[in-house]
């Protein structure tokens, strides 16, 4: 039997739009944010000259990188395999993060700044405190330099820059705020390297001596936060304090290998 069959037109993929207009439309671009607090020049170039001053020391068998309290074979060792993983902060890119916003529509960006100029904040007077490392135990993830003044400022003013975004749909963040500047983040070591330990290459189980040290590896982080606060503190050479007189809304780009940051707001002190 021959004859015309009607067709009905063949259903959209699900979550695609029929509209041609409407397909063509191209979702919003995203812009990655934070918040925080630029540093002054005399910062950037102490903070440069300290890590250029801990590889050297490192390098140099005269060098005084491990404290005496930390045994000087042990020292040295862990410490240059754990100066060799950091991926420090490049410099001039030193500040210190209120909050990150992560990934936030173009088109709302102006609303964050409006938001984020409508905080009354006093200029912040900040001096450097101890180093430390995230997680406080086990394998360091992040080396950071706390405050030993300004520190409740910051918090105050990172309270009230969550409460203004709150309203455009920021939640406040799980984890209570601590104000820190970032140095480095630490490269976790290669599966390769930990599997060259696991066996030798008759088929036998290495000595204790070749596995690794948890031990040595604590001895290193703990003698590379003394070698920071002993140059930090350095009578000769007091680290200077500085006045913070503006909050930036920042963008991130990280393509190229190096973060690049662009200010798209700055918002001065006041009150």
């Amino acid at each position: 039997m021959s004859g015309n069959r009607q067709t009905t037109p063949e259903k959209a993929p699900c979550g695609t739009s029929t509209d041609p207009a409407k397909a063509a439309t191209p979702p919003p671009r995203a812009i990655r944010c934070f918040v925080g607090l630029p540093l002054p020049p005399q910062w950037q170039d102490r903070l440069a000259a300290l890590r250029a001053d801990l590889h050297a020391a490192c390098a140099s068998p005269d060098g005084d990188a491990p404290p005496p309290t930390i045994p000087a074979p042990t020292g040295l060792a862990g410490l240059a395999d754990l100066l060799h993983r950091l991926h420090w902060t490049p410099p001039g890119n030193w500040h210190l993060t209120l909050r990150f916003l992560g990934d936030v529509p173009a088109p709302h960006c102006d609303e964050v700044a409006d938001a984020l100029r409508a905080i009354k904040f006093a200029p912040l007077q900040l001096t450097v405190g101890r180093a430390g490392v995230f997680p406080a135990r086990g394998a360091p993830r992040v080396l950071w330099l706390g405050l030993a003044q300004g520190a409740p400022e910051c918090a105050a003013l990172a309270t009230a820059v969550n409460a203004a975004l709150a309203p455009l749909g920021f939640a406040p963040e799980d984890r209570p705020f601590a104000p820190h500047l970032t140095l480095t983040r630490v490269r976790q070591a290669q599966r390769g390297d930990k599997r060259r330990g696991a066996t030798r290459s008759d088929g036998k189980s290495p000595s204790p001596s070749s596995q690794p040290s948890h031990q040595s590896a604590a001895d290193a982080r703990d003698a590379l936060l003394a070698a920071i606060d002993a140059r930090i503190n350095r009578a000769a050479s007091p680290w200077p304090g500085c006045t913070v007189r503006e909050m930036v809304l920042w963008r991130s780009d990280l393509g190229g290998g190096r973060p690049v940051y662009t200010p798209l707001a700055v918002l001065p002190a006041r009150g």
